[in-house]
């Protein structure tokens, strides 16, 4: 017999619908099942205002501990729940060393606030956009715009230009770097 078909509480994937995940996590906590859905908060300016954004660490899933035996018809018909994810009659164990870790990064209330910080000063190269390919120094910041200014060679000489945030390539590990704190 397979481990996942002990009487033994084990962390299993569920599948949720999109944007049903507080729905489906109030279902299965009625039936006293632990639930951890790790979610990011972070700072997003939209039409020159900054505001808050939580999102899933992992859109469309979250993880749930409970007797496959005695509560997966319950789990797979709870309201909010797609299914548990499953290869064939295969349930898959999320091993307890990964929840707890994920929880140790993102605490028992599962939200982790996300920092993006850019060095003035710094020499970073652009990913997209019609300065592609470019390095660049950066200069200051426009929040309002979502922009950053630049100071690049172009055409033989130094040019003071805005660039969009997403045009800087992510890899450039340099100028961004991930300040995890929780909230």
């Amino acid at each position: 017999m397979e481990k996942q078909w002990t009487n033994e509480s084990l962390w299993y994937c569920l599948s949720v619908h999109p944007k049903k995940e507080k729905f489906a996590i109030e279902n299965l906590k009625k039936e006293n099942i632990e639930v951890f859905f790790p979610q990011i908060l972070y700072k997003k300016i939209r039409s020159k205002k900054s505001s808050l954004v939580l999102e899933p660490l992992f859109p469309g899933y979250l993880f749930a501990k409970f007797n496959l035996l005695s509560k997966l018809i319950f789990v797979r018909s709870a309201k909010g729940v797609r299914s548990v994810v499953h290869f064939g009659s295969t349930y898959p164990v999320v091993p307890d060393c990964f929840i707890t870790e994920l929880k140790t990064m993102f605490g028992e209330n599962g939200i982790k606030m996300v920092q993006e910080k850019v060095n003035i000063g710094s020499k970073i190269n652009i990913a997209e956009g019609p300065f592609k390919g470019f390095s660049c120094i950066v200069l200051g910041f426009v929040p309002a715009r979502e922009r950053i200014k630049v100071l690049l060679e172009w055409l033989g000489r130094t040019v003071q230009t805005e660039i969009r945030y997403d045009d800087i390539g992510v890899k450039d590990s340099e100028i961004f770097r991930k300040n995890l704190e929780l909230d």
